[in-house]
Protein backbone atom coordinates (compact mmCIF):
# COMPACT_ATOMS: atom_id res chain seq x y z
CA UNK A 1 0.00 0.00 0.00
CA UNK A 2 1.34 3.82 -1.09
CA UNK A 3 1.42 5.69 2.25
CA UNK A 4 4.26 8.02 1.61
CA UNK A 5 4.85 11.06 -0.70
CA UNK A 6 6.18 9.81 -4.11
CA UNK A 7 5.23 6.43 -3.43
CA UNK A 8 3.58 5.06 -6.61
CA UNK A 9 -0.24 4.45 -6.82
CA UNK A 10 -2.04 2.87 -9.90
CA UNK A 11 -4.55 5.81 -10.03
CA UNK A 12 -2.55 9.06 -9.27
CA UNK A 13 -3.71 12.05 -8.05
CA UNK A 14 -2.61 14.19 -10.68
CA UNK A 15 -0.18 13.89 -14.07
CA UNK A 16 0.70 16.84 -15.77
CA UNK A 17 0.06 16.40 -20.08
CA UNK A 18 3.29 16.25 -22.14
CA UNK A 19 3.44 16.26 -25.65
CA UNK A 20 5.18 15.37 -28.22
CA UNK A 21 5.55 19.19 -29.25
CA UNK A 22 5.98 20.41 -25.55
CA UNK A 23 9.21 17.92 -25.96
CA UNK A 24 10.60 19.47 -29.24
CA UNK A 25 10.11 23.45 -28.13
CA UNK A 26 12.05 22.61 -24.70
CA UNK A 27 14.41 20.63 -26.99
CA UNK A 28 14.59 23.51 -29.85
CA UNK A 29 15.86 25.69 -26.09
CA UNK A 30 18.80 23.43 -25.74
CA UNK A 31 19.81 23.40 -29.06
CA UNK A 32 19.73 27.34 -29.10
CA UNK A 33 22.24 28.02 -26.22
CA UNK A 34 19.99 30.64 -25.11
CA UNK A 35 18.47 29.45 -22.04
CA UNK A 36 17.20 32.93 -19.76
CA UNK A 37 15.56 35.97 -21.77
CA UNK A 38 15.09 35.21 -25.07
CA UNK A 39 12.23 34.81 -28.10
CA UNK A 40 10.35 32.45 -25.94
CA UNK A 41 9.48 34.47 -22.80
CA UNK A 42 8.56 37.04 -25.47
CA UNK A 43 6.13 34.68 -27.12
CA UNK A 44 4.38 33.50 -23.65
CA UNK A 45 3.82 36.80 -23.33
CA UNK A 46 2.08 37.42 -26.13
CA UNK A 47 0.14 34.38 -26.04
CA UNK A 48 -1.22 35.16 -22.86
CA UNK A 49 -1.97 39.07 -23.52
CA UNK A 50 -3.71 37.70 -26.43
CA UNK A 51 -6.05 35.21 -24.52
CA UNK A 52 -6.54 37.73 -21.34
CA UNK A 53 -6.98 40.88 -23.20
CA UNK A 54 -4.75 42.55 -20.89
CA UNK A 55 -1.07 43.12 -20.11
CA UNK A 56 0.95 39.98 -18.75
CA UNK A 57 4.68 39.64 -17.10
CA UNK A 58 6.10 36.24 -16.60
CA UNK A 59 7.93 35.20 -13.76
CA UNK A 60 9.16 32.06 -11.79
CA UNK A 61 6.23 31.36 -9.69
CA UNK A 62 2.39 31.73 -9.03
CA UNK A 63 3.36 32.89 -4.97
CA UNK A 64 6.44 35.60 -6.94
CA UNK A 65 3.78 36.87 -9.11
CA UNK A 66 1.51 37.85 -5.46
CA UNK A 67 4.49 39.26 -4.39
CA UNK A 68 5.36 41.57 -7.65
CA UNK A 69 1.80 42.37 -7.63
CA UNK A 70 1.66 43.56 -4.21
CA UNK A 71 4.78 45.56 -4.47
CA UNK A 72 3.89 47.16 -7.80
CA UNK A 73 0.36 48.25 -6.38
CA UNK A 74 1.93 49.81 -3.21
CA UNK A 75 1.65 47.29 -0.22
CA UNK A 76 4.71 47.40 1.93
CA UNK A 77 2.21 47.23 5.30
CA UNK A 78 -0.84 47.33 7.01
CA UNK A 79 -3.15 44.00 6.39
CA UNK A 80 -4.14 42.74 3.16
CA UNK A 81 -7.47 40.38 3.47
CA UNK A 82 -7.40 37.13 2.34
CA UNK A 83 -9.74 33.83 2.37
CA UNK A 84 -8.53 31.39 4.76
CA UNK A 85 -9.49 28.55 3.17
CA UNK A 86 -6.54 28.12 0.62
CA UNK A 87 -3.23 27.50 -0.62
CA UNK A 88 -0.87 28.71 2.14
CA UNK A 89 0.99 30.47 -1.09
CA UNK A 90 -1.15 33.87 -0.23
CA UNK A 91 -0.49 34.13 2.80
CA UNK A 92 3.30 33.86 2.54
CA UNK A 93 3.26 36.50 -0.33
CA UNK A 94 1.52 39.11 2.12
CA UNK A 95 3.70 38.58 4.73
CA UNK A 96 6.38 38.58 2.20
CA UNK A 97 5.83 42.53 2.05
CA UNK A 98 6.09 43.29 5.17
CA UNK A 99 2.27 43.14 5.56
CA UNK A 100 -0.12 40.72 7.60
CA UNK A 101 -2.89 38.77 6.28
CA UNK A 102 -6.08 39.42 8.01
CA UNK A 103 -8.56 35.81 7.32
CA UNK A 104 -11.96 36.12 6.12
CA UNK A 105 -14.34 33.59 5.73
CA UNK A 106 -15.83 31.98 2.43
CA UNK A 107 -18.93 31.77 0.98
CA UNK A 108 -21.03 28.60 1.47
CA UNK A 109 -22.19 28.49 -2.22
CA UNK A 110 -18.56 29.07 -3.88
CA UNK A 111 -16.69 28.35 -1.21
CA UNK A 112 -15.26 31.87 -2.76
CA UNK A 113 -15.01 35.37 -0.67
CA UNK A 114 -16.84 38.32 -1.45
CA UNK A 115 -17.86 41.78 -0.55
CA UNK A 116 -19.70 40.41 2.22
CA UNK A 117 -17.20 38.08 3.86
CA UNK A 118 -14.64 41.07 3.35
CA UNK A 119 -16.98 43.67 5.17
CA UNK A 120 -17.46 41.27 7.97
CA UNK A 121 -13.10 42.06 9.01
CA UNK A 122 -12.62 45.11 7.15
CA UNK A 123 -10.21 47.66 9.37
CA UNK A 124 -8.67 50.77 9.05
CA UNK A 125 -5.29 48.96 8.47
CA UNK A 126 -6.20 47.01 4.89
CA UNK A 127 -4.38 48.25 2.30
CA UNK A 128 -5.43 45.79 -0.02
CA UNK A 129 -7.77 42.50 -0.81
CA UNK A 130 -6.77 39.01 -2.42
CA UNK A 131 -10.14 37.03 -3.29
CA UNK A 132 -8.50 33.14 -4.31
CA UNK A 133 -10.26 31.12 -7.20
CA UNK A 134 -10.37 28.24 -5.00
CA UNK A 135 -10.65 25.14 -7.27
CA UNK A 136 -11.33 26.53 -10.89
CA UNK A 137 -14.14 28.42 -9.20
CA UNK A 138 -14.18 32.53 -10.12
CA UNK A 139 -13.99 34.40 -6.78
CA UNK A 140 -16.65 37.76 -7.74
CA UNK A 141 -13.97 40.15 -8.29
CA UNK A 142 -16.00 42.13 -10.12
CA UNK A 143 -18.20 42.79 -7.51
CA UNK A 144 -15.05 43.03 -5.48
CA UNK A 145 -13.35 45.63 -7.51
CA UNK A 146 -16.85 48.26 -6.82
CA UNK A 147 -16.44 47.62 -3.39
CA UNK A 148 -12.62 48.56 -2.86
CA UNK A 149 -13.30 51.19 -5.13
CA UNK A 150 -15.08 53.12 -2.48
CA UNK A 151 -12.09 52.23 -0.10
CA UNK A 152 -9.58 52.99 -2.58
CA UNK A 153 -7.11 50.02 -2.06
CA UNK A 154 -6.38 47.69 -5.17
CA UNK A 155 -7.45 43.98 -5.44
CA UNK A 156 -5.09 41.30 -6.35
CA UNK A 157 -6.80 38.05 -7.55
CA UNK A 158 -4.92 34.53 -6.71
CA UNK A 159 -6.21 33.00 -9.91
CA UNK A 160 -3.37 30.21 -9.53
CA UNK A 161 -6.02 27.65 -9.98
CA UNK A 162 -8.07 29.35 -12.54
CA UNK A 163 -6.83 29.86 -15.90
CA UNK A 164 -9.25 29.12 -18.55
CA UNK A 165 -12.64 29.90 -16.40
CA UNK A 166 -14.60 32.46 -17.74
CA UNK A 167 -17.33 34.26 -16.34
CA UNK A 168 -19.69 36.94 -17.84
CA UNK A 169 -17.71 36.50 -20.90
CA UNK A 170 -14.35 37.41 -19.43
CA UNK A 171 -11.55 35.32 -18.20
CA UNK A 172 -9.94 35.04 -14.45
CA UNK A 173 -7.29 37.52 -14.31
CA UNK A 174 -8.75 40.35 -16.57
CA UNK A 175 -11.05 42.09 -14.24
CA UNK A 176 -8.87 42.77 -10.75
CA UNK A 177 -5.92 45.49 -10.54
CA UNK A 178 -3.31 42.71 -10.74
CA UNK A 179 -4.05 38.66 -10.79
CA UNK A 180 -1.21 35.87 -10.80
CA UNK A 181 -1.33 32.51 -12.41
CA UNK A 182 0.81 29.64 -10.96
CA UNK A 183 2.16 26.36 -13.16
CA UNK A 184 2.84 23.89 -11.04
CA UNK A 185 2.89 20.57 -12.44
CA UNK A 186 -0.94 19.41 -10.95
CA UNK A 187 -2.08 23.01 -12.87
CA UNK A 188 -4.44 22.84 -16.26
CA UNK A 189 -0.84 24.19 -17.99
CA UNK A 190 2.73 23.28 -16.23
CA UNK A 191 5.83 24.68 -16.94
CA UNK A 192 7.37 22.53 -13.78
CA UNK A 193 7.27 26.34 -11.52
CA UNK A 194 6.61 29.05 -13.79
CA UNK A 195 4.07 32.17 -13.12
CA UNK A 196 2.54 35.01 -15.09
CA UNK A 197 1.38 38.36 -13.73
CA UNK A 198 -2.35 39.66 -15.28
CA UNK A 199 -2.71 43.39 -14.64
CA UNK A 200 -4.79 46.18 -15.83
CA UNK A 201 -2.26 48.97 -16.24
CA UNK A 202 0.54 49.31 -18.45
CA UNK A 203 2.37 51.16 -15.99
CA UNK A 204 2.07 48.71 -13.46
CA UNK A 205 2.83 45.94 -15.64
CA UNK A 206 6.12 47.76 -16.92
CA UNK A 207 7.29 48.33 -13.21
CA UNK A 208 6.55 44.19 -12.21
CA UNK A 209 8.60 43.72 -15.15
CA UNK A 210 11.57 45.66 -13.43
CA UNK A 211 11.14 44.39 -10.37
CA UNK A 212 10.97 40.23 -11.46
CA UNK A 213 14.08 41.55 -13.29
CA UNK A 214 16.41 42.61 -10.38
CA UNK A 215 14.80 46.24 -10.99
CA UNK A 216 16.73 46.32 -14.96
CA UNK A 217 15.37 49.18 -16.87
CA UNK A 218 17.26 48.74 -19.77
CA UNK A 219 19.85 46.39 -21.82
CA UNK A 220 23.20 45.91 -19.82
CA UNK A 221 23.38 47.58 -16.30
CA UNK A 222 20.46 49.59 -16.33
CA UNK A 223 19.16 49.76 -12.95
CA UNK A 224 16.00 51.76 -10.93
CA UNK A 225 15.44 50.75 -7.22
CA UNK A 226 14.06 47.54 -5.51
CA UNK A 227 14.34 43.99 -7.66
CA UNK A 228 14.09 40.55 -7.48
CA UNK A 229 15.52 37.69 -9.64
CA UNK A 230 12.04 35.91 -9.98
CA UNK A 231 12.18 35.78 -14.27
CA UNK A 232 10.78 32.45 -16.17
CA UNK A 233 13.38 30.37 -18.19
CA UNK A 234 13.31 29.93 -21.56
CA UNK A 235 13.19 26.50 -21.19
CA UNK A 236 9.76 27.36 -19.15
CA UNK A 237 8.68 29.70 -21.62
CA UNK A 238 9.08 27.34 -24.73
CA UNK A 239 6.79 24.84 -22.86
CA UNK A 240 4.56 26.88 -21.85
CA UNK A 241 3.72 28.40 -25.18
CA UNK A 242 3.24 25.01 -26.37
CA UNK A 243 1.29 24.05 -23.70
CA UNK A 244 -1.03 26.82 -23.98
CA UNK A 245 -1.82 26.28 -27.82
CA UNK A 246 -3.66 22.76 -26.31
CA UNK A 247 -5.18 25.32 -23.71
CA UNK A 248 -8.54 24.68 -24.76
CA UNK A 249 -8.49 20.88 -25.41
CA UNK A 250 -6.96 20.51 -21.77
CA UNK A 251 -10.14 22.54 -20.26
CA UNK A 252 -12.49 20.02 -22.25
CA UNK A 253 -10.73 17.00 -21.24
CA UNK A 254 -10.70 18.33 -17.90
CA UNK A 255 -14.22 18.72 -18.02
CA UNK A 256 -15.35 15.61 -19.10
CA UNK A 257 -13.54 13.63 -16.64
CA UNK A 258 -15.32 16.22 -13.95
CA UNK A 259 -18.65 16.01 -15.73
CA UNK A 260 -18.07 11.89 -15.23
CA UNK A 261 -17.45 12.14 -11.30
CA UNK A 262 -20.44 14.49 -11.51
CA UNK A 263 -22.89 11.79 -12.98
CA UNK A 264 -21.76 8.94 -11.02
CA UNK A 265 -21.95 11.12 -7.53
CA UNK A 266 -25.48 11.68 -7.59
CA UNK A 267 -26.24 7.63 -6.88
CA UNK A 268 -23.49 7.77 -3.62
CA UNK A 269 -24.52 8.71 -0.14
CA UNK A 270 -22.86 10.66 2.36
CA UNK A 271 -20.97 12.59 -0.11
CA UNK A 272 -21.10 15.76 -2.19
CA UNK A 273 -19.37 17.68 -4.71
CA UNK A 274 -17.87 20.85 -3.54
CA UNK A 275 -20.29 23.61 -4.08
CA UNK A 276 -19.44 25.91 -7.21
CA UNK A 277 -21.84 28.50 -8.82
CA UNK A 278 -23.61 27.91 -12.63
CA UNK A 279 -21.89 29.34 -15.15
CA UNK A 280 -25.32 29.85 -17.63
CA UNK A 281 -24.14 32.57 -19.98
CA UNK A 282 -22.87 31.09 -23.32
CA UNK A 283 -19.41 31.17 -23.30
CA UNK A 284 -18.75 30.72 -19.87
CA UNK A 285 -17.15 27.98 -17.84
CA UNK A 286 -14.68 26.28 -15.16
CA UNK A 287 -11.90 25.21 -15.96
CA UNK A 288 -11.30 22.46 -13.47
CA UNK A 289 -7.84 22.47 -11.03
CA UNK A 290 -9.04 19.28 -9.26
CA UNK A 291 -11.76 17.21 -8.50
CA UNK A 292 -12.91 18.06 -5.17
CA UNK A 293 -16.10 16.61 -2.41
CA UNK A 294 -17.06 17.17 0.82
CA UNK A 295 -17.95 14.07 2.94
CA UNK A 296 -20.81 14.04 5.45
CA UNK A 297 -18.96 13.24 8.37
CA UNK A 298 -14.90 14.87 8.81
CA UNK A 299 -14.54 11.59 11.03
CA UNK A 300 -14.62 9.73 8.23
CA UNK A 301 -12.12 11.03 6.28
CA UNK A 302 -8.72 9.22 7.45
CA UNK A 303 -10.51 6.24 7.12
CA UNK A 304 -11.56 6.55 3.43
CA UNK A 305 -8.01 7.75 2.35
CA UNK A 306 -7.19 4.88 3.57
CA UNK A 307 -9.20 2.31 1.79
CA UNK A 308 -8.52 4.15 -1.11
CA UNK A 309 -4.72 3.66 -0.80
CA UNK A 310 -5.13 0.69 -0.42
CA UNK A 311 -6.75 -0.16 -3.32
CA UNK A 312 -3.65 1.96 -5.02
CA UNK A 313 -5.71 4.87 -5.50
CA UNK A 314 -4.43 7.89 -4.34
CA UNK A 315 -6.39 11.15 -2.66
CA UNK A 316 -5.12 14.73 -1.20
CA UNK A 317 -5.98 17.17 1.43
CA UNK A 318 -7.44 20.23 -0.29
CA UNK A 319 -7.41 22.61 1.55
CA UNK A 320 -6.71 22.84 5.14
CA UNK A 321 -7.31 26.42 6.77
CA UNK A 322 -4.20 28.57 6.78
CA UNK A 323 -4.79 29.06 10.53
CA UNK A 324 -4.24 25.45 11.35
CA UNK A 325 -0.38 26.38 10.45
CA UNK A 326 2.26 28.96 12.36
CA UNK A 327 2.81 31.47 12.32
CA UNK A 328 -0.93 32.01 10.92
CA UNK A 329 -2.48 30.54 13.97
CA UNK A 330 -1.65 33.87 15.53
CA UNK A 331 -2.97 35.97 12.67
CA UNK A 332 -5.94 38.48 12.93
CA UNK A 333 -9.13 36.54 11.75
CA UNK A 334 -13.54 37.15 11.65
CA UNK A 335 -15.38 34.37 12.09
CA UNK A 336 -14.68 31.37 10.09
CA UNK A 337 -17.70 28.96 10.56
CA UNK A 338 -18.02 28.13 6.80
CA UNK A 339 -13.88 27.18 6.84
CA UNK A 340 -13.80 25.33 9.38
CA UNK A 341 -17.29 23.26 8.66
CA UNK A 342 -15.95 22.45 5.05
CA UNK A 343 -12.41 21.90 5.30
CA UNK A 344 -12.11 18.67 7.26
CA UNK A 345 -14.55 17.07 5.26
CA UNK A 346 -13.06 18.10 1.58
CA UNK A 347 -11.43 15.41 0.01
CA UNK A 348 -9.65 15.64 -3.65
CA UNK A 349 -10.26 12.28 -5.57
CA UNK A 350 -7.88 11.24 -8.56
CA UNK A 351 -8.30 14.47 -11.27
CA UNK A 352 -6.58 15.31 -14.72
CA UNK A 353 -6.90 15.32 -18.32
CA UNK A 354 -6.14 12.18 -19.42
CA UNK A 355 -7.65 10.24 -16.61
CA UNK A 356 -9.34 7.83 -18.23
CA UNK A 357 -13.33 7.49 -17.31
CA UNK A 358 -13.05 3.77 -16.18
CA UNK A 359 -10.80 4.90 -13.65
CA UNK A 360 -12.90 7.77 -12.72
CA UNK A 361 -15.50 4.81 -12.14
CA UNK A 362 -13.00 2.56 -10.38
CA UNK A 363 -12.19 5.46 -7.76
CA UNK A 364 -16.53 6.16 -7.43
CA UNK A 365 -17.10 2.59 -6.46
CA UNK A 366 -14.04 2.05 -4.05
CA UNK A 367 -15.07 5.54 -2.51
CA UNK A 368 -18.87 4.27 -2.22
CA UNK A 369 -17.16 1.03 -0.43
CA UNK A 370 -15.26 2.75 1.67
CA UNK A 371 -18.35 4.99 2.58
CA UNK A 372 -20.20 2.04 3.47
CA UNK A 373 -17.50 0.92 5.90
CA UNK A 374 -17.75 3.95 7.76
CA UNK A 375 -21.55 4.35 7.76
Amino acid sequence: MPTEPGQHYRIPLSRPRITDGDRQSVLSVLESHRLAGGPWTTRFETISRETLGVPTVACSSGTAGLILALKALGVTGGEVITPALGFIASAHAIRAVGATPRFCDVSPETLCCGPEEVERVWTDQVQAIMPVDLLGVPAPVGALMEWAGTRGVPVIEDACEALGTRVGGKPCGSLADAASFGFYPNKILTMGEGGLVACRDEEVASQIRQLANQGRTGPGFAFSGEGFNYRLTELQAALGVSQWEGLESRIDDRQRVADHYLKLLETVSGVVPAPAPALDQSGDCRSWFTFVVLLENAGWRSLVREHLANEGIETGLYFPSITDFKPYDQSPRGDLAVTENVSPRMLALPFHADLDLSEVEEVVTTLKEALIRCT
